[in-house]
């Protein structure tokens, strides 16, 4: 009898451990941006528009050449901006992949995190 309950417990757990990882019933979009921008000029992009509001987004890859390139809290939107400048004229295109992930928190912190969206900005400055 207490092997039955002993089976039947790991049995439970196992099937708790494997729904808590499942993922959240979406494919991972990928968006594509091309942008011009010039020279001095700063490009803001709001990413969460491609995803959630409680996602987490993080620069996957980083432009070469720059001045600023990051994802910064903006105030007076209430929520994280990517931002980039670059002070010079540049021959060479940009590229800036910005992921957002989903954010478990509650099922064993960022363990389970799956993409929500991949951005890559291609960006020309002139």
């Amino acid at each position: 009898m207490k092997k039955n309950i002993l089976y039947t417990a790991i049995l439970f757990c196992g099937i708790f451990l494997l729904q808590s990882c499942k993922k959240g019933g979406h494919e991972t979009k990928y968006i594509t941006l091309n942008e011009t921008i010039n020279s001095g000029d700063t490009y803001s992009m709001d990413p969460y528009v491609y995803g959630d509001a409680d996602d987490l987004a993080t620069i996957t890859t980083q432009a070469v050449n720059y001045t600023v390139s990051q994802i910064d809290w903006d105030p007076a939107a209430i929520k994280y901006i990517y931002h980039f400048s670059v002070n010079s004229k540049i021959t060479d295109k940009q590229t800036v992949v910005i992921t957002l992930s989903e954010n478990h928190q509650g099922r064993g912190g960022n363990r389970c995190n799956d993409n929500a969206a991949v951005i890559t900005v291609n960006l020309t400055v002139r």
